[in-house]
């Protein structure tokens, strides 16, 4: 199986580093919690799991082919792989058939690979194993130390990982943050007096991508008669790849000079959607798209 890699580092099993960190691949956090989850098999162990393997640099056999001579190492010994470069990736293959790419943790862990001993080794992260299964529908998904812990992730699992961790990653990238409520806390929710239309607008532009999105409200909402925030409530199912695609939309507002409340987005199936929809009108209406003239000062 061939997969082309735009820019790589392929490394002989001895000393790989990190090219995050400079540090030789150990991944202390993901075998701790992989220890874990085999004691204890419950979704805060495997959460665990998750969270230290999307931010794991993993070690993958592979055999890697140029057109012309190995590039020269660079002063830290990677090398920079020429775009026209073939490379092919290990596979495990399962007692029912079934294919997977195996993934190391450590050089430890590698060195248990019996399997063409001689190959090259790349450090990648899971985002490539996302992007790999996604562009080779015949493997079935990754294992992490089959020899070890043998943290086996099928397509559909990364998949969905991929999802709710871009989501993440966008609602930190505009800079927002979800409020915390707390039992006893007062909650008001208010028509905002003015709608920012640098807010507003690129919402509407999104939304028209996702037919579920019935409609979007805008409020301002009071925490204990002292804090203020925006409150964007879509009428839709929770849906990662919306608040991806809208997390995306709101970024130039929540990072730009015209920001002044932070932003809370929620969807019409929690308590606070339900009750931000209440006796309010939408800014955006499916198959209408924005239903209001609105100021561009954005004042509450």
């Amino acid at each position: 199986m061939n997969q082309t890699k735009k820019a790589a580092a392929p490394n002989t099993p001895r000393h790989i580093l990190d090219p995050n960190t400079g540090k030789p691949v150990a991944n202390t956090e993901l075998n701790q919690a992989a220890k874990a989850l085999r004691a204890k098999n419950d979704p805060q162990n495997l959460n665990a799991v998750i969270n230290a393997l999307t931010r794991a640099a993993l070690l993958a056999p592979a055999r890697v082919d140029m057109s012309g001579p190995m590039p020269k190492p660079d002063a830290n010994g990677r090398v920079a792989i020429p775009k026209d470069t073939k490379i092919t990736f290990s596979l495990l293959k399962t007692t029912d058939g079934k294919s997977f790419f195996p993934a190391f943790s450590n050089e430890e862990e590698l060195h248990k690979w019996k399997q063409n001993p001689s190959a090259q080794v790349m450090v990648l992260h899971f985002d490539d194993y996302a992007r790999m299964l996604q562009q080779n529908g015949h493997v079935a998904g990754f294992v992490v130390d089959p020899f070890g812990n043998n943290l086996r992730f099928d397509a559909k699992m990364v998949a969905s990982i991929k999802e709710r961790h871009d989501a993440a990653v966008a609602r930190a990238r505009a800079g927002l943050r979800q409020t915390q409520i707390k039992p006893g806390d007062k909650v008001t929710i208010v028509e905002p007096s003015v709608y920012p239309d640098a807010l507003v607008a690129p919402v509407c532009e999104a939304l028209r991508d996702f037919e579920n999105v019935a409609a979007a409200y805008l409020q301002v909402m009071l925490v204990n008669d002292t804090d203020r925030y925006y409150l964007l409530v879509l009428d839709a199912p929770r849906n990662d790849q919306l608040m991806v695609k809208v997390a995306e939309a709101v970024r130039p507002f929540m990072t730009g000079p015209e920001k002044k409340m932070e932003l809370n987005i929620t969807t019409s199936d929690t308590p606070l959607g339900l009750q931000g929809m209440k006796d309010s009108e939408p800014f955006y209406i499916r198959g209408k798209g924005r239903v209001d003239d609105l100021d561009e000062d954005d004042e509450a």
